[in-house]
């Protein structure tokens, strides 16, 4: 609904208020029209100012708007803010555009015309009902915008927030429209771009978008912070939007703006006005001393980031599209030994695969249970479909072995939960089993055919065809990771467990087993006959695998005959193979640090790790600009942009069959507490921006007196006629408590503690009145030498803006107005001390609103202080009286 009416003010001025409800203009009423359903009250409009002081940075105002009523309006009524959108001009100027404040609006309903009072907030108000990205709102996922959250500029984050609020704030449609101007008071440097600041400078969304949905930051936060940080402000002015520093504001040269949502500039010339009989409106003149500081100590509330990204295997994470675990495989074993032990093995194993109870002491049946897990983080593509492997088979509760039998049979990875139940046959404990732990694991199939010819699967062709087998798909975490100096170096470390899981041959498959009777088995029929490695006896273990299905977890499940091989977890009792004697010929010393296993890619913004040697040491990871495959002239370059995780046998080690931590290539010196694959950040590299990360699929590599890969992670290379394709002997590779992290070696600089990020000004006197209560939420990088000076360690920061011309963290901004090169922290103090330290005039002054008397960026003097000058902390205006109300300070020069 359309509202409109004018009324003539007391200075014979006409005021004109506009309304528009539903953005909708479909029925139209006048205030003060002749069906006489509205019209004004004796005191319709009022505009005020809600700036506390000088350190607010969004300088809100409201107006409040009286008619009386001759029905119940609820138009009126808005339920969210935005729903009624009101100008209000005087003279053809828009001196007022904001909103009806949402959930606000009452009217009584007892006279023939009742007054009803609206609250109307201007668009910097209306900022705190909105979360950044409009979160929350129809159609805006939380999960979504996070996972697509990157490195955005100041100017855009501005623009987006102010632009979307005021989307349909013109009601008349004006040709200049809405505009935002700013007065150039802040700059990267002397020399760069007076006006370009906000493009020049980004932040990483994830700052904004907090842990959940419930943490998102506010519209007005967000860009409070902002300007906190730079120390400007904001003010609107009608359609008019006004960033500054209030030293331009004293200043007594001109203010040259600049549009910041368009071209084009407008310079605001200083006008000083003498308050006196000719321009007064009442005698109510208010004078006093505003708040004295003699010390400001401002806290810097840093969001350090810790993982680069989040583990596949984060409990936090992590859920299930199944409602609960279910029976997959079960084991059936029996050591064999001598005749008479092979005997009682033999019977033991066929009552085993014949639902019998034997009792042999060296036999054991093991249930292992298995529950699919889903990452919301991740995907594992279908190579084939390029659909992830959840979302394609994991539906409606369903077959829960889908995924595992098909990782069996095909390339892939998935993220399961494993726990085992173990019963001994040896029948001397009954002891019921209370629970079965599950633990989470990260697995990737390879399916090696156990052939060491030409013949070896799996092949660089199918390795290559089926890469990536996982990817990242999570937040985008758009920090600066390189350091502000060359004296500090940060690391990215992975870090975990990993296991090359045997192909755990069968003595026959349970099928095969089964389906024969006893004599059959003494008969003469042998393929049973066929023992397989043992931990625990060295004449090895007659061995299979019964798999199991159901339909839903809840259904008891039954015998899946048409599986014979499906997904093995690591049970810690087959093959250990591949003893690590040596590592070059003729010499029994360690001199390998790294089997290469997994193939990974790592891009962060516009860079990526390679790996230009063999061994994981922290020398052999580059970083290097990162090209698309469409970039690269062949595939083989395109695939080089990755490196290699691993594990570092020692003498004796068996390199199939046992779990390994992740190759650990840092040592005391580096000046970091972890363990794991590092791979350097120095301050030259300019690693920035959103993370990218992708697991290829397993090395090809090949062993035998010295293990060797190709330059290409899916190629093998082959030295000697004894060497072995590794992976063609390793059924699966697992992961657990796999993370990759970030670490600063701080400079070297051994902190005893790391304190509170805090910049604080000088006093010489003994009584301090200290201001405690400032706080920044986006603060400047530090160099070493800062971080020793400020006793705090070194972090990779969401907090920390990237200064896209040198591509690290914002060390320092300009200020024109003090000609001065510093920290944003240190010119926020000083500008403050300097303006609180001493004491300051404040005056409340009524004035005719009308020959440019009140302005916002106007100087004014008052006979009663004929030395001192003041200028404008605010503005409230009564229309129908014609006055100005201005909130006075003092200008200070020292």
């Amino acid at each position: 609904m359309y509202f409109h009416g004018s009324f003539v003010t007391q200075l014979g001025e006409t005021v004109t208020v506009q309304i528009v409800t539903g953005n909708s203009r479909a029925q139209e009423v006048e205030i003060g029209g002749a069906d006489g359903r509205l019209c004004f009250s004796d005191n319709p409009v009022e505009i005020q100012s809600s700036v506390n002081d000088t350190f607010d940075h969004l300088l809100r105002s409201e107006a409040t708007i009286r008619l009386l009523a001759r029905d119940f309006v609820p138009d009126f009524f808005c339920a969210s803010c935005m729903d009624a959108v009101v100008n209000i001009y005087k003279e053809g100027k828009c001196i007022f555009a904001g909103f009806i404040e949402p959930q606000a609006y009452s009217q009584s309903y007892n006279e023939v015309y009742d007054e009803l009072e609206l609250s109307c907030i201007d668009v910097l108000s209306a900022l705190q009902y909105a979360k950044y990205h409009d979160i929350g709102s129809a159609g805006v996922d939380y999960d979504t915008v996070k996972a697509a959250a990157g490195q955005r500029t100041f100017a855009e984050v501005i623009t987006e927030i102010l632009s979307g609020a005021c989307a349909s704030l013109d009601l008349n449609a004006t040709d200049d429209g809405v505009q935002f101007w700013y007065d150039g008071s802040k700059a990267l440097t002397s020399t760069s771009d007076r006006w370009g600041i906000f493009s020049q400078l980004t932040i990483s969304e994830l700052l904004f978008l907090g842990d959940d949905e419930d943490n998102v930051w506010q519209q007005d936060k967000v860009l409070e912070a902002i300007f906190k940080y730079l120390n400007l402000h904001i003010v609107q002015d009608g359609l008019q939007f006004y960033v500054f520093s209030w030293e331009s504001v004293k200043g007594d040269s001109a203010i040259v703006w600049h549009r910041l949502n368009g071209e084009g500039t407008n310079s605001i010339t200083r006008k000083l006005v003498n308050i006196g009989l000719t321009n007064v409106a009442a005698d109510d003149t208010t004078i006093s001393i505003g708040e004295v500081y003699n010390q400001l100590q401002l806290t810097c509330k840093v969001e350090s980031i810790e993982n680069v990204i989040e583990s596949p295997l984060d409990d936090d994470n992590l859920t299930s599209p199944y409602t609960n675990r279910q029976l997959y495989m079960t084991e059936y074993s029996a050591d064999m030994g001598d005749a008479d032990k092979n005997t009682a093995a033999t019977a033991a194993f066929y009552s085993m695969t014949h639902d019998g109870t034997p009792t042999y002491d060296g036999g054991a049946i093991t249930d292992w249970f298995l529950q699919v897990r889903n990452n919301k983080h991740w995907i594992f593509p279908e190579p084939a479909s390029g659909m992830n492997f959840i979302d394609k088979y994991c539906q409606n509760n369903t077959n829960q072995q889908t995924v595992p039998n098909l990782l069996r049979r095909h390339p892939g990875a998935g993220i399961f939960a494993l726990g085992k139940v173990e019963t001994k046959t040896a029948g001397k404990d009954n002891s019921l089993v209370a629970k079965v732990d599950m633990a989470d694991c990260f697995v990737v199939s390879v399916n090696g055919n156990g052939k060491d010819d030409t013949e070896a699967y799996p092949t660089a062709a199918s390795l290559q065809s089926h890469a990536p087998l996982a990817v990242y798909n999570g937040p985008t975490t758009g920090a600066v990771y390189s350091p502000s100096d060359d004296t500090t170096v940060n690391y990215i470390v992975l870090s975990g467990k990993i296991i090359l899981n045997p192909l755990m041959e069968l003595s026959a498959t349970y099928k095969a087993l089964h389906d024969h009777t006893y004599k059959e088995w003494l008969g003469g029929w042998n393929d049973w006959a066929n023992p397989q490695p043992s931990r625990t006896s060295d004449k090895g273990r007659l061995y299979t695998q019964k798999y199991w299905k159901a339909d839903t977890p809840a259904a008891k499940e039954v015998w899946d005959e048409l599986t014979d091989h499906g997904l093995v977890p690591f049970t810690g009792t087959g093959p250990e193979q591949y003893e690590f004697k040596y590592s070059s010929a003729g010499d029994g010393t360690d001199r390998i640090s790294k089997v290469a296993a997994l193939a990974c890619m790592l891009i962060i913004g516009d860079k990526c790790v390679v790996e230009t040697g063999t061994q994981g040491q922290i020398s052999d990871f580059e970083w290097r600009t990162y090209k698309t495959r469409e970039q690269c002239a062949s595939d083989d370059e395109y695939w080089q942009q990755c490196f290699t995780i691993g594990f570092d046998p020692k003498i004796g080690d068996k390199l199939i069959g046992t779990e390994f931590s992740l190759q650990n290539n840092i040592d005391y010196h580096l000046g970091i507490e972890a363990e794991g694959t590092a791979i350097r950040i120095r301050q030259s590299d300019k690693v920035s921006g959103a993370v990218r990360f992708m697991i290829l699929g397993p090395v090809n590599s090949m062993w035998g007196e010295i293990t060797r890969r190709h330059k290409t992670w899916f190629r093998s290379e082959k030295w000697y006629s004894d060497s072995i394709p590794l992976m063609a002997h390793v059924r699966n590779i697992i992961l657990k408590s796999f993370e990759v992290k970030i670490y600063s070696n701080n400079g070297l600089i051994n902190n005893t503690e790391d304190n509170d990020l805090v910049y604080l000004s000088d006093t010489d006197e003994k009584f301090v009145n200290r201001k405690d209560d400032i706080e920044f939420e986006i603060s400047s990088a530090l160099t070493s030498a800062e971080r020793l000076q400020l006793g705090v360690t070194d972090s990779v920061k969401l907090s920390t803006p990237l200064d896209k011309s040198t591509g690290n963290g914002l060390l320092s901004i300009y200020d024109h107005n003090k000609q001065q090169q510093a920290k944003a922290e240190q010119l926020y103090v000083d500008s403050y001390y300097t303006e609180y330290h001493r004491p300051r005039v404040l005056m409340v002054q009524k004035l005719d609103d009308n020959k440019g008397n009140a302005g916002l960026f106007t100087h004014y003097k008052h006979p009663a202080m004929a030395d001192k000058t003041f200028y404008v902390q605010g503005i409230s205006r009564n229309l129908i009286g014609g006055y100005a109300e201005l909130t006075l300070k003092e200008v200070w020069n020292d």
